[in-house]
């Protein structure tokens, strides 16, 4: 009993002695942050003295009461250490303090593999806390420099820095402006500059910019803005807008991410990678050849794998990305961030323009619902093929892309610029993973590493706005529903599996998925989950709402009418779908579209071709993506800017359906794919009408229409039979020039 007292005291004493050392930490912390600033000893213009009186009492515990503040840090070092391209690298860490992100740079990248580590700072106490550190870890090539930084020079044997960081510290330094300019001076060509910092701005410093990147999130309200300046100025912590700016004007933009430290009151802060500017109107034009399809002819010295069509005609047609950097060159502004991406895939958009804020921050797909196979069957691709198709989620495009002899070029067009995240993110991971990983996110759509994946992996090869967004959603693939619980169409998934519930067929339904033959596959259908499904209640609560159809269906108003006019109401033509699929093949073998819906992901053996081992095998490779084009814009805009008679093919689904009959939005689109698509070349539409009124104007505007496929009672035309039709518009001639750039400007 004695020895268990004696226990139970020794570890009351303990547990005394570490709250004593917590309370002791947090006073010093409190006194240092809170109480010193107002002290007449720290009112002083020497910058060296005042961080010093600031730092000298709290430098021991400095890294224990900083790691819930300052948030990102080591997110940041892990883009960084993605990021570095150099084989030995030079890095240079301004305001370096304690040596804390050197330390944590090691767990990333290891720091023996840099050619040399400079950590500079101010503040000699700091200092002293970093040379303690690096002794223990017995670096030799990390050197800590107690200096300012505006007057720091790299030794004579070191000609540049690879890579310059800064972590809260650009908020302190009074002399910003000189400190940017000579971070610009000592980085090398291929170097990057990586900063994290709290920051409070709103969309007003955004003024006279053209899409430099890091818009998602930059603003902060006027409440915040204003307590969170008043707060940090105590502790000569400044976040006036015109230090993150004049960065961002300085530097190219590689990475731009905006976020809240909600440990803390929602802190603003962000996280940036940036580049040297390149002031060089030769990269806009070779992006703009790649964007558009255009002849020309790239300078002698360029890099091979961005080689184009060899043509001396003058580049005639220009994307918008191109016009927007002639924009930003006339103001002395680095390029726009796509431009400084390391991939070619996506093209610039605005994203400040109105019309992409209809989408409400979501894609409304996940999973594709058109069937590349029969795209395949009607089309028959070939390699010399350029294709211009809808992304929607991106499954079909992989399916394109994974074929044995794939097109040359596939442009990828979506407004939704969530749907283009997504297959941006489709398109990283094949560059960067194994099939295992892929499997895991898009096959059974969940990854409980997945934020680790995006930053350490993907990051590299993401445009700055779709590593924004991933970060923000990265429950997508952590959360216990996973991906295909995502998207507005999931609505349309859950409502279901609520009518199979409340029918009591849920188990009926794991069976439907299992079914070993036809004659089981029916039985279940037919006894148990058809009566669920299609019976006048449903129809009446669910099928007839036309909130519903739009939100969780993706049909629109005027797709309903059409449905109305083929089968009278939806129910007939939901029952003119269903039935037939069942006897077609299995659900469990050769229908992933429907398994994927009714139980949330894919099987090895019933899942889209881009996730067979083959297909990962023809993806993975070099250079194996390097025709794919991603456009976030409506498909007129698109077409108008690519060159005349250079597409083969385009893929439009049912977009069309979605026009009004009595608009003009019909006769633009048409016009814009006369004035792309070769003679030959040929348009694959799908509708919910057997003869889609829009046929009459492919005839008028020089193209022939044949119907591919046409559902008729019982019979299915494809694994998902979910549209009535399936068109092939040939183009037969070109219309007159002047009269179709008319009418596309309407």
């Amino acid at each position: 009993m004695f020895a268990a007292l004696a226990v139970a005291a020794g570890l009351l004493g303990l547990a005394m002695l570490v709250l004593n050392t917590y309370t002791k930490t947090l006073l010093i912390f409190a006194w240092n942050c809170f109480l010193k600033p107002f002290s007449k000893n720290t009112d002083t213009r020497d910058q060296q003295a005042a961080l010093e009186s600031f730092y000298q009492g709290q430098a021991s515990i400095y890294d224990i009461t900083r790691s819930r503040l300052l948030q990102g840090r080591d997110t940041r070092l892990q883009l960084s250490a993605a990021h570095i391209s150099v084989k030995e690298p030079v890095w240079v860490d301004i305001g370096g303090g304690t040596g804390w992100n050197i330390e944590k740079m090691d767990e990333f990248k290891k720091i023996p593999e840099f050619k040399a580590v400079y950590l500079i700072d101010l503040s000699p106490s700091l200092c002293k806390v970093a040379r303690e550190r690096f002794a223990a870890k017995q670096w030799s090539n990390v050197h800590v420099v107690c200096a300012d930084a505006t007057s720091f020079s790299l030794p004579e044997n070191i000609k540049a820095a690879d890579l310059i960081t800064m972590s809260y510290s650009l908020s302190m330094i009074p002399m910003f402006y000189a400190v940017i300019d000579r971070l610009e001076r000592i980085l090398s060509n291929d170097g990057m500059v990586a900063v994290v910092d709290f920051y409070a701005q709103s969309t007003a410093t955004l003024c006279g910019r053209t899409n430099l990147g890091g818009e998602l999130l930059r603003h902060v309200n006027w409440f915040s803005r204003t307590f969170w300046r008043l707060w940090f100025e105590f502790d000569r912590v400044y976040l006036d807008s015109s230090r993150r700016d004049y960065l961002e004007y300085q530097f190219g933009t590689i990475k731009s991410v905006n976020s809240r430290n909600n440990l803390l009151g929602r802190i603003p802060y962000y996280i940036w990678l940036g580049c040297l500017k390149r002031r060089d109107s030769e990269l806009a034009r070779k992006i703009n050849a790649l964007a558009t399809e255009s002849p020309y002819l790239l300078p002698v010295n360029s890099s091979p794998e961005m080689q184009t069509v060899a043509n001396e005609d003058e580049l005639t047609v220009r994307s918008k990305g191109y016009e927007a950097a002639v924009v930003n060159l006339q103001k002395n502004f680095p390029l726009p961030s796509f431009f400084y991406q390391s991939e070619i895939w996506r093209i610039f958009y605005d994203e400040r323009q109105p019309k992409y804020s209809q989408f409400a921050g979501q894609y409304i797909y996940a999973f594709t619902w058109e069937d590349p196979r029969e795209d395949d069957k009607i089309l028959k691709f070939k390699p010399t093929d350029t294709v211009l198709a809808i992304t929607s989620a991106g499954d079909n495009i992989l399916a394109y892309a994974s074929m044995p002899n794939p097109p040359h070029r596939i442009h990828c067009v979506d407004l939704n610029p969530y749907q283009n995240h997504l297959l941006e993110l489709k398109l990283a991971a094949f560059s960067t993973l194994e099939h295992t990983d892929i499997w895991k996110l898009f096959g059974e759509g969940r990854h409980a590493d997945f934020g680790e994946l995006l930053v350490s992996k993907l990051a590299p090869k993401l445009s700055s706005h779709a590593l924004q967004y991933w970060l923000r959603n990265k429950k997508t693939f952590t959360s216990k529903k996973g991906l295909y619980d995502t998207g507005s169409t999931r609505w349309a998934i859950r409502i279901a599996k609520w009518v199979f519930w409340l029918a009591g067929c849920t188990d009926d339904v794991q069976k439907l998925c299992k079914a070993t033959s036809i004659t089981e596959q029916k039985m279940i259908w037919a006894e148990k989950i058809r009566p669920a499904m299609i019976n006048p209640w449903v129809a009446s609560i669910i099928l007839r709402n036309p909130l519903f159809l739009w939100k969780a269906l993706g049909v629109p108003q005027h797709q309903a009418e059409m449905i109305s006019s083929t089968s009278g109401d939806f129910l007939t033509y939901i029952t003119d779908t269903l039935d037939p699929l069942i006897e077609r093949s299995l659900i469990s073998e050769d229908n992933y579209f429907y398994l994927l819906c009714i139980q949330g992901f894919y099987t090895r053996n019933n899942c889209p071709s881009y996730l067979k081992t083959e297909a990962h095998a023809r993806l993975s490779k070099p250079g194996a993506l390097d025709g794919i084009r991603i456009h976030t814009d409506e498909i007129v805009d698109v077409v108008a800017r690519v060159r005349s008679h250079s597409v083969t093919i385009a893929i439009v689904m049912d977009h069309m359906d979605w026009f009004d009959q009595d608009g003009v939005e019909a006769t633009r689109e048409i016009r814009a794919l006369n004035h792309a698509l070769k003679v030959g070349g040929r348009v694959l539409f799908r509708s919910a009408s057997k003869h889609p009124w829009y046929t009459r104007v492919y005839e008028a505007e020089g193209f022939k229409c044949k119907a591919a496929q046409v559902r008729e009672k019982n019979r299915s035309i494809d694994r998902t039979n979910m549209y009535a039709s399936t068109w092939v518009a040939t183009k037969v001639r070109d219309l007159d020039e002047n009269a179709s750039v008319e009418k596309l400007v309407l």
